[in-house]
């Protein structure tokens, strides 16, 4: 089930909102996501459904991924890894707007719920499409 993704729309432009004017002004570029570690979250890639932009922590609302913190088994960790790395990958290759999912603002666990949309297409469903996610049925599935 695909749900509407008319609802609230706020464009993040990534080169503006990742450094300082200053650093931008030095290095002639902008920074790129990373996998996140300990510390500051600004702008990183947690896992393969959940970022942090600006200092809001994101949950992908469109897909359902396997587990990297938790998994039940080495292939859910080993595909999971690679969700992440393509999650990046995706994110890093220019800007996208975050569109808020119908009928919820935020999770259980108070991530805010957006699909990330590239010129009219989610970054969640390129990972369906890769075998990397599955879209979001409105339950959990198993990954083992």
């Amino acid at each position: 089930m695909k749900a509407t993704l008319s609802a609230l729309v706020v464009v993040i432009p990534i080169a503006t909102m990742l450094e300082a004017p200053e650093t931008r002004a030095a290095s002639g570029q902008a920074s790129q996501f990373r996998k996140c570690v300990s510390g500051s979250r600004t702008n990183c890639v947690v896992d393969d459904d959940t970022i942090w932009i600006a200092g809001q922590k994101i949950r992908i609302a469109d897909i359902d991924t396997p587990e990297i913190s938790e998994p039940k088994c080495k292939s859910e960790l080993a595909l999971g890894n690679k969700a992440t790395a393509r999650l990046i990958e995706l994110i890093n290759a220019g800007p996208f707007e975050l569109r808020a999912w119908p009928g919820r603002d935020e999770d259980r666990y108070g991530r805010k719920l957006r699909v990330l949309v590239r010129n009219g297409q989610s970054l969640g469903d390129m990972l369906v499409t890769e075998g990397l996610a599955r879209t979001w049925s409105g339950q959990r599935e198993p990954w083992c």
